[in-house]
């Protein structure tokens, strides 16, 4: 395992924590307290030291290439939603003019969250193809 894969692994371990804890917290606080539980992905702020001597070569900077791609379509695709999702939701269906102020934060942290998770898999899922075309 590469050190890309144990970034990867990091970031699927780290947000699957978050999520879990949001979900906990939701019930009993409230979407905006819940929120706090997102504060675990800062663990990932360490992942550039795994792997730091490591040399990439062609085939590993191609993954990191079309998955970094992957990522930041699915993350435009997740704040364009989240955008327009909140509109039509603040002005069809409650009758209001204003959206609240904790919700763009939300929705910028959607963005994030989406780019790094919807990067880690692919990542995780290409190298595996790769080990297994090795191994045939």
């Amino acid at each position: 395992m590469n050190a890309e894969q144990k970034r990867a692994w990091l970031a699927v371990a780290t947000m699957t924590a978050c999520v879990v804890g949001f979900l906990l917290l939701l019930p009993f606080f409230g979407p905006v307290v819940a929120t706090a539980a997102f504060a675990f992905y800062g663990i990932n702020g360490f992942a550039p030291f795994i792997g730091r001597k490591e040399r990439f070569d062609e085939r590993d900077k191609s993954i990191g290439r079309r998955a970094t791609l992957g990522g930041a379509m699915a993350s435009y695709s997740a704040f364009i939603i989240g955008c327009m999702g909140t509109w039509i939701v603040v002005s069809m269906f409650q009758r209001e003019e204003q959206v609240r102020v904790h919700v763009l934060p939300m929705i910028t942290m959607l963005g994030g969250i989406v780019f790094f998770f919807t990067r880690s898999v692919p990542i995780l899922v290409l190298y595996g193809r790769h080990a297994e075309a090795e191994n045939a």
